[in-house]
């Protein structure tokens, strides 16, 4: 895991935010393959679920829509993405709130969600603990993070890049502050005491190459360096993503394994209260 300092990011930067477009059933992309993956993992549970990061809301939307049964509570650190949340309207309910510093009683939920939100937080072994707290017994914990330190990658392998600087566009235009591999997102969620239960993949090479042209274009968007002018880069880049969305959704779905891969989905329960050593592997 690789900590990095804190760039002029602005959480509450209303051109920052995400969550704000609709995930829908056949739309066969990156977001469908998450919110699938998760429904799969909360599986047959009832009661009150909880999803941190929650941005302007399309995750906490369709799991709601998927799962009207459940109570769908939503969180984010961002003032601003919650507010749009809220205006955009929908069952679940909204609160402005730190992952860090959950603002719930223990065992207080039957599940609890996350999408591309570890990366962001400065401390993120206290989120996984609060997580755990919050979880009540057989409760599960499901969550996406991108692996951009994990050997194999390209994101790993431009780590030191000049010309193609990544985690530093990551950091400036979406707050990735923290760089992980696949064994200290696993030790984190063992240490926490919870139970790893299933571990997938995503986000393999054609995907990586999409994300690499998508901050790219940020980049030289937002004023970058660069020689091509910004007409032909969005030109260049939506010939791009003609290719990669949907194959990417296809590499995923085919292959889930770790080879190539820099997205990672776990899966993990909370069974008893005994932590530390005996639940690592």
């Amino acid at each position: 895991m690789t900590d990095t300092d804190q760039s002029g990011y602005d959480i509450d930067d209303p051109s920052k935010i995400q969550g704000r477009d609709e995930i829908l059933p056949g739309d066969h992309n990156l977001a469908e393959l998450r919110l699938d993956r998760a429904l799969e993992a909360i599986g047959d549970r009832a009661g009150r679920l909880l999803l941190l990061g929650a941005g302007a809301g399309r995750y906490a939307r369709a799991l709601a829509t998927a799962r009207p049964d459940l109570d769908v509570i939503a969180g984010d650190l961002s003032q601003v993405a919650i507010a749009e949340a809220i205006q955009i309207g929908g069952p679940p309910d909204y609160l402005v709130m730190d992952a860090q510093h959950i603002p719930f009683a223990d065992e207080s939920f039957s599940a609890v969600v996350f999408f591309d939100l570890l990366e962001h937080v400065p401390n993120p072994a206290t989120m996984i603990a609060e997580c755990r707290r919050v979880l009540a017994r057989d409760g599960v914990l499901h969550f996406f993070v991108p692996l951009e330190d994990q050997p194999g990658t390209l994101y790993r392998a431009l780590r030191d890049g000049r010309r193609i600087p990544i985690h530093r566009w990551k950091e400036d235009h979406v707050g990735h502050i923290q760089r992980f591999q696949q064994a200290d997102v696993l030790q984190l969620v063992w240490d926490s005491g919870l139970t790893v239960t299933d571990v997938r993949h995503s986000f393999h090479l054609v995907g990586q190459i999409h994300d690499i042209v998508d901050y790219w274009q940020r980049e030289r968007s937002a004023g970058g360096k660069g020689h091509l002018p910004i007409p032909l880069v969005k030109l260049a880049t939506r010939g791009v993503f003609l290719v990669t969305w949907r194959l990417a959704y296809l590499e995923d779905r085919i292959y889930d394994g770790g080879k190539l891969a820099s997205g990672l989905h776990v899966t993990a329960l909370r069974e008893h209260d005994t932590r530390g050593s005996e639940h690592r592997r």
